[in-house]
C-alpha cells in the first residue's frame, strides 16, 4: 500500500490530502456538498482534471450521474445499467479497477468511448459496503499525462470507504427520525431490536474495514498533525462500532450464568479517559472523589452506563464547566452520582429522558439511545437512576448498584 512505501514528497502530500478530505466527508451534513466537496478534493490530490460521481437508484439497477467535473455536455444525463460497460461492471462486481493505458487494456473493449480524452488512464471505483452499493467514483484526465499508480487507486478506495460510511450513517439517523416519531413509549424497545439488527449488519463490516485502512495510516504516519487526526479518527471509528455492537447485545441480552466481575473505579476511570480530547477541547475539568472500598460487581454492561452519562454531561458543558463523579457505598447499595455544571434539563423532558430515541439535539448529534441503555442496563442489577436538573444549573445523575447482586 502506498501509505506503507512512502517517505517522499509526492507521498507526504497525498497523506496530507486525505487527512484533508476525511475532514471535509466528516463535517459534510449535505449530500450535494458532500459529493462536491469529494470529488474536487480528490482531483487536486490526483493531479486531475476530469471525475464523475454516480449514485445507485432506489432499486440498485441502475446507476445516475449526480455530480462531474469537466464532463462533456451531452454526457451529463449519463445513466449506467449494472453490468453494462466498465462502471456497470464495476458496480456489479464492487471491485475497483486501474486502466492503465485503455488501447492496451484487453479486459474492455472501450476505446472508442474514451478516443475524446487527453490521456488514456482512469481510475473507477465502487462507494459501498459489504452488502450495499452506493455508488461509484470516477477520476481521468491526469495532468502530467501519466497513467495512474496502483498508490492512486489505493488512495481513492479509501476515500470511497469514507463516502459509503459517511452516506450510510446518514441514511441511518433519517430512519432514527422517522422511527422517534412513529413509535410510542411501549413499542420503543421492540423497535430498537429490529433497528439494531440492520445497523449492525449493515455498519460493523465497513467500519472494520475504514479501521484498517486508518491503522495502517497510523503505522507509516509522521508525527505531526495528519498522525494526530488520523488517530483521532481512529478513536472516533471505535467508538462508533462499540456503540453498534452494544446496542445489538442490549437487545439480545441474557445474564450469564457465571459474570466476570468489575471493578466500578476502573470501569470509571475507563470512561473519563476516553473523554479526554473533549476535556481539553471546552478546557472543562473532572473531579473525582471515588472510595477505595467498594466491592466488585458483576459485568452486566456496565461500562456503558459510565460513557452514556459522562458523555451527556460534557456535550451540556460550555467552556470552562466541570463533572464531578463520587462513589461510595450507602445502605446496601454501591452509589455512583455524576453531576455536571451544564445547561440543565427541563423539567417537562427531564421525566422523558430514559424514553429510546427522544432526545433534544439535533439531527446528527444524538440518537435518543443513550439514557435508555444506561437505564435498562441498570435493570438488569435490580438497581435505579435518581436524575436531579434545573436549565442552566446542571444535572445530578446518581446510580444504585444493591451491594452483592451476582453472587
Amino acid at each position: 500500500m502506498f501509505l506503507l512505501q512512502s517517505n517522499d514528497k509526492k507521498e507526504r502530500n497525498r497523506v496530507s490530502h486525505l487527512a484533508d478530505i476525511l475532514i471535509a466527508i466528516s463535517a459534510s451534513n449535505d449530500m450535494k456538498e458532500l459529493l462536491e466537496l469529494t470529488l474536487n478534493k480528490a482531483l487536486k490530490a490526483l493531479y486531475s482534471d476530469r471525475g464523475s460521481i454516480f449514485l445507485a437508484g432506489d432499486d440498485g439497477k441502475e446507476l445516475f450521474l449526480k455530480w462531474e467535473h469537466n464532463v462533456n455536455s451531452k454526457e451529463k444525463d449519463i445513466r449506467k445499467k449494472l453490468g453494462e460497460d466498465i462502471m456497470g461492471k464495476v458496480a456489479e462486481d464492487k471491485k475497483p479497477v486501474l486502466v492503465k493505458d485503455i488501447r492496451y487494456d484487453q479486459r474492455f473493449n472501450l476505446r472508442r468511448m474514451y478516443a475524446n480524452y487527453k490521456t488514456r488512464s482512469f481510475l473507477c471505483v465502487p462507494i459501498a459496503t459489504d452488502t450495499k452499493l452506493i455508488g461509484i467514483i470516477n477520476i481521468t484526465e491526469n495532468k502530467a499525462n501519466k497513467p495512474y499508480s496502483d498508490g492512486d487507486l489505493k488512495f481513492l478506495m479509501i476515500v470511497a470507504d469514507h463516502i459509503a460510511l459517511k452516506i450510510e450513517k446518514s441514511q441511518l439517523l433519517s430512519e432514527i427520525g422517522h422511527l422517534r416519531k412513529k413509535t410510542e413509549s411501549d413499542s420503543k424497545f421492540a423497535d430498537i431490536g429490529k433497528f439494531s439488527s440492520g445497523i449492525s449488519h449493515e455498519l460493523t463490516n465497513p467500519l472494520d474495514g475504514v479501521i484498517r485502512y486508518t491503522n495502517l495510516a497510523i503505522e507509516t504516519a509522521e508525527d505531526g498533525v495528519v498522525k494526530e487526526y488520523l488517530m483521532e479518527a481512529k478513536s472516533g471509528l471505535s467508538r462508533i462500532t462499540n456503540i453498534v455492537r452494544s446496542l445489538l447485545e442490549l437487545t439480545r441480552y441474557k445474564k450469564p450464568a457465571s459474570p466476570k466481575f468489575i471493578d466500578v473505579n476502573k470501569s470509571i476511570e475507563t470512561s473519563i479517559n476516553f473523554l479526554r480530547y473533549e476535556t481539553m477541547c471546552k478546557a472543562a475539568s473532572i473531579v473525582k472523589n471515588l472510595s477505595p472500598d467498594l466491592p466488585m460487581i458483576p459485568d452486566f454492561g456496565f461500562d456503558s452506563v459510565f460513557s452514556n452519562i459522562f458523555k451527556n454531561s460534557m456535550d451540556a458543558l460550555n467552556e470552562k464547566g466541570s463533572i464531578s463523579v463520587s462513589t461510595a457505598l450507602d445502605n446496601g447499595f454501591v452509589k455512583i452520582s455524576i453531576r455536571d455544571t451544564g445547561c440543565g434539563i427541563s423539567k417537562n423532558n427531564i421525566e422523558r429522558i430514559f424514553e429510546p430515541f427522544f432526545t433534544t439535539k439535533a439531527m446528527g448529534k444524538g440518537s435518543g439511545l443513550g439514557l435508555s441503555i444506561c437505564y435498562d442496563i441498570v435493570k438488569r442489577y435490580n438497581g435505579k437512576i435518581d436524575v436531579s436538573s434545573e436549565p442552566n444549573k446542571g444535572s445530578i445523575f446518581t446510580v444504585y448498584i444493591p451491594h452483592g447482586v451476582g453472587k
